[in-house]
């Protein structure tokens, strides 16, 4: 067995509305009247992005009240930490939770980073607030201003959603205030929507790393871009099959991001919707890069964190 296999993994993508259990899922949806099937909750090869996003949103609508927040997130991280965890970036977005339930975002934030910081485990959490592109850049802005009010509470900033029905550079205003405040990005690139995406994240969102990523494996001069400057590309497998950024398994671009010396962190990006662990996402990589390119893998997310020291 390698060290890969045996050593502490960090995870660096990981969302919390698609690390929500089957199993409680389908508790809170019985509370509400529904009579859900496994199948609303867990992705198979939905081959794009929305309808992949939408299994995110069967389970989410129908945690309804604080404490469910509150139990999702110490439920995530107790799964983490059972799967060899030492590290792990949680991302959330404030804004979804509370159009999809009537919550208050601010109490969002609240009940999530209280729970983050109270779980009395062996592994370390940060939290990474969400920006939500779909209503467009002056949505955008106000996002963002709720999510610096808690900066004391957040590692970082991201921005996710509909990634080719709404281009990155409409929102350089917005995540020019989160540099302003010294707060890290990362931007969902590179997967619903080709490598220009990705271009487009470098030039107008200076990010530290890239969501997915993948599609810049079909431009050689962005893979230079990438590697050159270090920004860390957070890989997830089997999401990217499922989503279709990726044709298959055997043939996921990780090989050539790999090759081409881009820094790495592999990831599961919603871990119940994939029905997945970071563990066999590890156990995927060693079949398409070896042990001691996972190896560096692993050791290269540990560093990457928003939360690290640099």
């Amino acid at each position: 067995m390698s060290d890969t296999a045996t050593a502490p993994l960090a995870d660096l993508h990981r969302h919390l509305e698609g690390s929500i259990r089957p199993s409680t899922a389908h508790e809170l949806a019985l509370r509400t009247g529904a009579q859900p099937r496994r199948t609303d909750f867990v992705a198979g090869l939905e081959g794009d992005l929305l309808p992949y996003l939408a299994k995110i949103e069967n389970a989410a609508r129908h945690a309804t009240r604080a404490a469910d927040w509150a139990r999702i997130t110490r439920e995530a991280i107790a799964d983490a930490c059972d799967d060899g965890l030492g590290a792990l970036e949680l991302r959330f977005s404030p804004r979804f939770v509370a159009g999809m339930t009537g919550l208050d975002a601010d109490a969002v934030v609240d009940v999530v980073a209280d729970a983050a910081t109270s779980h009395g485990l062996p592994i370390d959490v940060g939290l990474i607030g969400i920006v939500v592109r779909d209503e467009g850049p002056d949505a955008a802005d106000h996002q963002m201003a709720a999510l610096l009010r808690h900066t004391d509470r957040l590692v970082g900033v991201d921005l996710a959603g509909d990634e080719a029905g709404f281009p990155v550079a409409r929102f350089a205003a917005a995540f020019d205030r989160a540099h302003h405040a010294g707060v890290p990005v990362t931007i969902h690139a590179g997967e619903a929507a080709g490598p220009e995406s990705v271009w487009d994240a470098v030039r107008h969102l200076r990010p530290r790393r890239i969501g997915h990523g993948v599609r810049s494996a079909e431009d050689p001069r962005l893979l230079d871009r990438l590697a050159a400057d270090g920004i860390t590309l957070e890989v997830a497998i089997t999401s990217n099959v499922q989503t279709g950024a990726a044709t298959d398994r055997a043939h996921h671009q990780l090989s050539a991001l790999v090759a081409a010396g881009v820094p790495v962190a592999l990831c599961t990006d919603n871990p119940s919707v994939s029905n997945t662990r970071l563990s066999r996402e590890y156990d995927l990589a060693r079949d398409l890069v070896g042990d001691d390119a996972a190896e560096r893998i692993r050791r290269h997310a540990f560093t990457a964190r928003f939360g690290a020291a640099h």
